[in-house]
């Protein structure tokens, strides 16, 4: 069987195919005899030919979209790139911003004595959940950039309203520390008071009374004078019934008076702070005895002087 099938093939490979050729305008025709082989050969060259070329269109054609892949991702990669630097850049200056913060809250502290007692500012201010999202090093890259972005927003937005408050605290504290050390309630020396503000019998006699315009302090001769409070010296010189008097300028609506000296230690123009010393007590002007006389004065009006003084 496999020998008749062998026969009838080679039979069919060796028949030839007669091809008529009729040229145009009448001439004579042509009779072309091709065997059956020549023609299987000739076909299956034209279809391995077509198969090749098709091969390589479609090898072609996926080498240009693998192309246009890796460039589309190469792409949106430098994208992601650029949007992670630019995030790390603007992370870097938020922790910045936030240390700046954390010194300017720790000033603020040590201004108040609260140092000891510190809390977080963030939890002060709801920052703490939005601090705990400024964590860009190597989770970041894992992370959806635009939520990155957002939670950096928050964070920088908290920190922002947190150093306004911040700063506008520390203006006030340093403002109100200003107060308290012009405030004149420094006690010029340590004497007892041997005289109140107010109506009291004249010292000098005659069954009269007179209005005492300020403090009397026990002082020995010579005895320092402190200035009760920050300020400017406006005054040194003598002053009838007052003797020789220092008046210093405190700011806040206050001025006081140191009267009966015996020396100057300081010149009118000079800044002095609180407690410095300023002059020596005596016994000039009109006085029984060495002491020191101490008047203050609030927004031009004489006001007793135990009202400023610590006790």
């Amino acid at each position: 069987m496999p020998g008749k099938l062998f026969l009838r093939g080679r039979r069919f490979l060796t028949r030839p195919f007669t091809f008529v050729v009729v040229p145009p305008g009448g001439a004579r025709t042509k009779a072309v005899r091709l065997p059956c082989w020549l023609l299987a050969c000739a076909g299956l060259l034209f279809a391995g030919l077509a198969a090749l070329s098709l091969s390589g269109l479609i090898g072609g054609y996926r080498a240009r979209s693998e192309r246009d892949e890796l460039l589309k991702l190469r792409l949106v990669n430098e994208r992601q790139q650029r949007e992670l630097a630019s995030l790390r850049e603007e992370a870097e200056e938020a922790r910045a911003y936030l240390e700046g913060v954390k010194e300017l809250d720790e000033r603020v502290r040590r201004m108040t004595g609260l140092l000891e007692r510190r809390e977080d500012y963030s939890s002060r201010s709801g920052s703490r959940d939005s601090a705990r999202r400024l964590r860009l090093s190597t989770s970041a890259a894992e992370e959806d950039p635009a939520e990155v972005r957002r939670n950096l927003s928050a964070v920088q937005r908290v920190a922002a309203m947190a150093r306004r408050d911040l700063e506008q605290l520390e203006r006030d504290l340093q403002e109100h520390f200003k107060y308290l050390a012009a405030l004149p309630d420094h006690w010029p020396v340590r004497g007892e008071v041997t005289s109140g503000f107010g109506e009291r019998p004249s010292p000098f006699g005659g069954g009269r009374s007179e209005f005492h315009d300020g403090l009397d302090l026990a002082a020995e001769y010579g005895a320092p004078v402190a200035a009760a409070g920050d300020g400017v010296v406006v005054f040194t010189g003598y002053r009838p019934g007052y003797g020789h008097t220092v008046v210093i300028e405190h700011g806040y609506g206050y001025k006081t008076s140191y009267c009966h000296l015996s020396g100057y230690l300081v010149r009118a123009g000079e800044r002095v702070t609180k407690g410095q010393r300023i002059a020596l007590a005596g016994n000039s002007g009109r006085s029984t005895g060495p002491h020191l006389h101490f008047m203050v004065e609030k927004d031009g009006v004489l006001i007793d002087p135990l009202q400023v003084l610590k006790e």
